[in-house]
């Protein structure tokens, strides 16, 4: 669910004179501001907003390393006299801690370089000052230096994300796992599961009920509004597949383009190996929106015959993926055994033969699984699209925006409905690989 189209939902339903508002005053014949609405143009608004969108940041990492923690050590704490407390404050949290901490980073990360929202919201960014200082051409020395501060704050942040990954795979080499349990909840399943469907319904259920609501009205009882703003609109599906090209592509050429740093720092480490991938990992410190202002600049003065068409999106959109791509490549071909290299060179495979017929095969499930999250990536890129994309070439997050900036709600829902589809599909597929056993939880 991008944030911005959260952000949307949450107008449609909360903002003065929205849907909540002209519903009760309906009701009560009650005057315009007679009820009691969140204000979501502040701090907490936005952050509440966000929170709901991207909490799959720190809930990923962590539900990984729970999954990789030793049983063991548990099951020594409890046999020591730990209580299941005490265990879970005194072992499993101290092991966790580094993905959890990483995963916060990470929302920093995103909470800094993310654009479409605050702009939704009325809140001021330094995205968002650095925007209309560029686009509305007032200052773009001022937008560089803003540019400059932002990356300045968001490079602490990459560093102690990477750092502590570090550490994380440095506490899980070499133990000895035992598969992972699920534990029945008995009494406390209700508690449990009214927490999560609480957090499910606001994060997912509730933008989805309200972008179908506002489709299905723009659909079937169209306004004057509507019917002017889709005159010369080319239509949801040509957005949608505008999106799904650049996307596609992109998400296959990033992936192409990892494999090579990542497959020799993980085969032939060494400095060289190491500063080589973290320089194509630095891309990770600049938010989308300087990253596509860096394109256009640079497209205008270097390379003036590319901007403006459709392979400098896909460069663009490429560039940004290529940070996303090497981590997850490198944790897909790190678990590869080099074992199984030497055994077919052995048989009489070169080198590059033992890639094609060993490693690739073996790795294809996780690399399947970083092209579906590349893709879901860049399916919700938007700043780049904004400033990238050619003439009469929109994709479905810059349709979103545009009609949502204008407050056209219900020209703002059928894309970004279509978008939440088109990203589920493989992002479904991703979570279906992942099973586990269960146990009874004591009384």
């Amino acid at each position: 669910m991008p944030a911005y189209v959260a952000a949307a939902c949450w107008l449609i339903v909360f903002r003065r004179g929205g849907l909540l508002e002209t519903v009760y005053r309906q009701w009560t014949g009650a005057p315009l501001g007679s009820l009691p609405l969140p204000d979501l143009y502040t701090l907490p608004g936005a952050a509440l907003i966000i929170s709901l969108c991207v909490f799959p940041y720190v809930y990923l990492p962590a539900a990984s390393a729970l999954r990789s923690i030793s049983r063991s050590l548990e099951d020594a704490a409890r046999v020591a006299g730990r209580s299941a407390w005490g265990t879970f404050r005194e072992v499993t949290l101290p092991l966790i801690l580094p993905a959890v901490t990483a995963g916060a980073l990470l929302v920093g990360l995103y909470v800094l370089s993310d654009f479409g929202t605050v702009v939704l919201l009325q809140y001021r960014t330094f995205t968002v000052s650095i925007f209309r200082q560029f686009a509305g051409q007032t200052d773009r020395a001022a937008a560089s230096i803003l540019s400059l501060f932002l990356i300045g704050l968001t490079l602490p942040l990459v560093l102690g994300e990477l750092r502590l990954n570090r550490r994380e795979r440095r506490l899980n080499v070499g133990q000895t796992r035992r598969p992972p349990e699920v534990l029945r909840l008995n009494g406390w399943r209700w508690p449990a599961l009214g927490a999560v469907t609480l957090v499910a319904g606001l994060a997912l259920f509730f933008p989805f009920a309200v972008l179908s609501g506002q489709t299905l009205q723009g659909l079937l009882f169209p306004t004057e509004v509507d019917r002017i703003w889709s005159v010369g609109n080319e239509g949801v599906w040509v957005h949608g597949r505008n999106s799904v090209m650049v996307a596609g592509t992109a998400a296959t050429l990033a992936l192409a383009l990892a494999f090579a740093p990542v497959y020799l720092d993980a085969r032939f480490p060494s400095r060289w190996t190491r500063l080589l991938l973290a320089a194509c990992k630095m891309p990770y410190a600049l938010p989308g929106l300087i990253a596509g202002l860096s394109f256009v600049m640079f497209l205008n003065q270097w390379v003036n015959f590319l901007y403006g068409t459709v392979a400098a999106l896909v460069l663009a959109f490429t560039f940004r993926l290529m940070p996303q791509a090497l981590a997850t490549n490198e944790a897909v071909l790190r678990s590869v055994p080099l074992s199984l290299e030497q055994a077919a060179r052995t048989l009489g495979q070169t080198g590059w033969g033992a890639f094609w017929r060993v490693t690739l095969p073996v790795a294809a499930p996780g690399v399947i699984a970083s092209w579906a999250l590349a893709f879901i990536a860049a399916m919700k890129e938007l700043p780049t699209a904004i400033l990238l994309r050619p003439p009469g070439f929109d994709t479905l997050p810059v349709s979103i925006w545009s009609a949502a900036d204008e407050r056209v709600y219900t020209q703002a829902a059928p894309p970004a409905l279509l978008l939440i589809m088109l990203t589920l599909i493989p992002l479904a597929w991703v979570y279906s690989r992942q099973t586990t056993p269960v146990r009874d939880l004591p009384e």
